[in-house]
């Protein structure tokens, strides 16, 4: 938390900052492309477009590239559990700091958990979010949810779990989304390729908490928070 601590003395000069404003992370750009080629007969006779089909699917590759390596970063904060919802509103409450943005960045096992909790009176407690992602949102804050196979669900939980502010805790470097097209005469045939100029760093590693839910069965002993 940062703060002005300085005290101003009446016509004295205003003192510098000494806080930080800024995290500083070094970076390291890297290239990731790949490229695919048609023959031109496929292309004719083929039932489908198969080179609009294809653009669409490396488009993909782009976003799940991403996804994939920020997901990497944010599996190593900081663990702790939560054997029920009132954990996880504890993790919102009182382990992170209130000024942060705080999102829910869970996976399908995790959310469809999630989405099936009701309350004593029969309520969902995801309720509708018109600004999540997902359309839901966990005790105010927005839900978004990604693939099992990105983000894979970890043993003895509910699903994979992130709770914090989504841009305190990670950024994505990208200088270049990368997309061609060619023709290749000689061999009558068609080029596609996809690639992207990244890195992806962690910011503040009090951004956020990897939240291990493990609801406890009639009978356990409540595990203790890490």
């Amino acid at each position: 938390m940062i703060v002005l601590d300085k005290r101003k003395e009446e016509l004295a000069e205003i003192a510098d900052v000494d806080e930080p404003l800024f995290i500083e992370v070094d970076y390291k750009v890297e290239t990731r492309i790949g490229k695919i080629m048609f023959s031109n007969e496929l292309i004719e006779d083929a039932a489908v477009n198969v080179v609009d089909y294809s653009k669409k699917q490396m488009k993909r590759m782009v976003k799940n590239t991403n996804n994939k390596n920020i997901l990497a970063i944010l599996s190593k904060f900081t663990a702790t559990v939560a054997t029920d919802t009132d954990g996880l509103k504890n993790v919102i409450n009182v382990q992170l700091d209130p000024e942060l943005d705080i999102k829910l960045l869970v996976n399908q096992d995790a959310y469809n958990y999630l989405d099936t909790l009701k309350d004593v009176e029969g309520r969902y407690l995801l309720q509708p979010s018109l600004s999540a992602p997902s359309g839901k949102q966990f005790a105010g804050h927005d839900v978004i949810v990604v693939s099992n196979k990105v983000a894979p669900t970890p043993k003895d939980t509910v699903g994979f779990i992130f709770i914090g502010d989504l841009e305190e805790a990670c950024i994505l470097f990208k200088r270049k989304e990368i997309t061609a097209e060619w023709e290749k005469f000689d061999s009558y045939s068609k080029g596609l390729a996809v690639g992207v100029r990244s890195d992806y760093k962690q910011v503040d590693p009090e951004a956020g908490f990897v939240v291990n839910l493990n609801p406890v069965a009639e009978g356990e002993e409540t595990p203790q928070t890490k």
